[in-house]
């Protein structure tokens, strides 16, 4: 099952030069992803109480292709491209003036409830039926080497990053690194793995590593990894 949606760009979406924010393409893909497992049943709502397991988002690369300017129209392409053992791959596209502006590919895993351990896929609402269209694109999550050097910003979570699973919404996490940089920096990249979940009233401590690369944390635990690649000025 692919999801198409079409909109136009929001004013809440962009950046300082009125295009899609990469805050912004977050947004948008996690809603295209979210919108399609609801399709496919295997949202919160219904994987939470049937199978006492959630979906959620192990790993996220954007790419920042090409700009969507304020009021632009735009088309979202989002797919599960494979699927087996403990994880759904899921691509997403936002195209606009007949070309992909934004590339993005997901791993999701669903954890048990009680346990937070990974479940298998088929005991999480994953069966034969489950459509899988071919890929568009190609795109590589990256290893890297995540020592932190500097600890550059401290936070308590708050209610407002809180979400449906009451932990830490994952777009925060984005958010917390991408203020650690100019808001004219331009980012071709984002890359996210996440590792552990919070909640509200955790202290996550925010820590640089080389190269542009970022480590969450709190207390010893690691949360988050981040990669963040620079575009063309």
């Amino acid at each position: 099952m692919k999801l198409i949606k079409q909109g136009k760009l929001g004013y809440s979406l962009t950046n300082t030069s009125a295009n899609l924010s990469v805050i912004g393409a977050f947004q948008i893909v996690e809603d295209a992803i979210t919108e399609m497992m609801g399709n496919l049943n295997l949202d919160g709502e219904t994987c939470v109480p049937k199978y006492n397991a959630m979906w959620i988002f192990a790993k996220n690369r954007i790419e920042m292709r090409s700009p969507i300017h304020w009021l632009d129209e735009y088309t979202v392409e989002c797919a599960i491209t494979n699927a087996g053992g403990v994880k759904l791959i899921v691509d997403t596209l936002i195209k606009c003036h007949d070309k992909i502006a934004v590339a993005s590919r997901a791993e999701l895993c669903a954890i048990d409830c009680q346990t937070g351990r990974v479940r298998r896929a088929n005991t999480a609402g994953v069966d034969e039926t489950l459509e899988i269209e071919n890929p568009e694109i190609d795109i590589e999550f990256h290893n890297a080497n995540f020592e932190p050097i500097e600890l550059v910003y401290s936070v308590c979570i708050g209610a407002s990053a809180i979400d449906f699973y009451h932990h830490t919404n994952n777009i925060a996490y984005v958010q917390y690194v991408i203020n650690q940089f100019n808001a004219e920096y331009p980012i071709s990249a984002f890359e996210i793995r996440y590792i552990n979940q919070t909640f509200q009233g955790d202290k996550l401590e925010l820590y640089k590593c080389d190269d542009n690369k970022f480590t969450i944390r709190t207390g010893d635990k690691t949360v988050v990894n981040c990669i963040v690649e620079q575009g063309a000025e």
